[in-house]
This record gives C-alpha cells, sequence and structure tokens, in this order.
C-alpha cells in the first residue's frame, strides 16, 4: 500500500508516525538543507519530491532498491562514493535497521564537506518490523553520544511525536493494510484514516509537551 503513495504528501498520512515525522521536519529542510545532497538509505525515495526543490543536486542510495530506481546501490556503513563531496545528507530511519550504526555515522561524516550538515531520524519506540533487519532504538543522550563520537558538532535534536501516535500508527496500519485491495472501499477507508491520522497527531501536540515519549527524534548536525 505505501508503495503506491510514496512520492507524493498521501504518504505521509498514512499513519500519525509518518505525519509526525514530516511536520517537524519541514521547517528543518527549509533552514539547512542546500547544495549537494545525498539521500543515504532513500528506499522507496519519500523524501526526494520535498528535497529536489531545496537542493542543487539530489542523489539517492540504497542497499535494497524494492523495485525503486535509486541512483546508487550500497550500504551506508561503506558508502561507495568519494568523500568530502556533499553539502547535505539525509538519513531517515535507517540507523535502526544497520548493524553497525556507528560506522553509518563515520560515512556520513566522511562524506560530507567541511561544514556540511546531516539530518537523521531515528525511532525512540516502535514495534518489531522488517526483521530480521530491526536492531536499535535512540534516546536522544544516546543518539547526541554516538553522534559526537564520530566528531559531529549536534546543532540540535528535536522530537517527533509521542504516545499517540505510536497507538495510532499501530491503528492506521491494520486499517490500511486490510482496505487497500477494496476498489471502492480502500479509497473510503483511505480518507477516513487521513482525517484519523490529522486528529492523531493533534493530539500529541496538545497532551505530550514533555515529549518523554517522543516517537522519534531528528537530529542536525554539523561536520
Amino acid at each position: 500500500m505505501s508503495n503506491k503513495y510514496s512520492g507524493t504528501r498521501d504518504y505521509f498520512y498514512l499513519t500519525p508516525a509518518s505525519l509526525s515525522l514530516l511536520k517537524p521536519l519541514l521547517p528543518l529542510f527549509k533552514k539547512y538543507v542546500n547544495g549537494r545532497l545525498l539521500d543515504a538509505g532513500a528506499g522507496r525515495l519519500s523524501y526526494r519530491f520535498l528535497l529536489e526543490d531545496l537542493c542543487e543536486s539530489y542523489t539517492s542510495i540504497d542497499i535494497d532498491v524494492r523495485g525503486e530506481v535509486v541512483d546508487v546501490v550500497g550500504d551506508i556503513q561503506s558508502l561507495p562514493v568519494l568523500g568530502n563531496i556533499y553539502d547535505t545528507v539525509f538519513c531517515t530511519q535507517v540507523l535502526e535497521h544497520v548493524p553497525e550504526p556507528q560506522k553509518a555515522m563515520d560515512e556520513t561524516f566522511r562524506v560530507l564537506k567541511k561544514g556540511g550538515l546531516a539530518i537523521f531520524t531515528v525511532p525512540h519506540l516502535a514495534y518489531l518490523h522488517n526483521e530480521p533487519y530491526d536492531y536499535f532504538r535512540y534516546t536522544k543522550h544516546g543518539l547526541k553520544f554516538m553522534l559526537e563520537k564520530s566528531g559531529f558538532e549536534v546543532v540540535e535534536i528535536v522530537p517527533a511525536g509521542g504516545l499517540f501516535s505510536f497507538v495510532g500508527h499501530i491503528v492506521s496500519t491494520i486499517i490500511v493494510n486490510f482496505t487497500a485491495g477494496i476498489p471502492l472501499f480502500g479509497k473510503l477507508f483511505f480518507e477516513a484514516n487521513k482525517l484519523f491520522v490529522k486528529v492523531i497527531v493533534s493530539l500529541d501536540g496538545l497532551f505530550e509537551k514533555k515529549k518523554i515519549y517522543a516517537l522519534n527524534y531528528i537530529a542536525v548536525v554539523r561536520k
């Protein structure tokens, strides 16, 4: 189902997890994305249409292309690109799926130009998924420690989503998966789910002020 909407805004309304991550990302994109950009672990290229308008050139890389056309096939733990060539690296929801995330951070540092910026997103709360390639969850403190160990200066770490989005993600996933193959009802349920997603994300904003149950974290770092 997510393949159908990848590369469109509707993709981010499939579950509260997606929308609650997108909302804080958008102002960060406008503030920090520039120059030559590498989308590391690009997957289904869900963010490409948002990033291409903000950078001079967009390059995608992934080890598992899943039918999508990425620019480079490779492992983020050993990027097959030269060092010091990118102004921005975007890496979203990837570090939990690699066995050696510190190497992935080191490689990101290597390919960035001096003064270049990277934007990482990682889960704090999540159920098991994409097994057996589901290795880690991150607190903001652990994330900061690892990024600084790779040599980065941490510019900011932003929480995204909360308990409402976590529970809502499970509900939306069930709705979308069970109605996707029904032509008429699939569309109706998608629109109903879209409204549900908006409400759930709004509830996170109203009731989860301290963000100790953040669903994800977004880290902006500088080389």
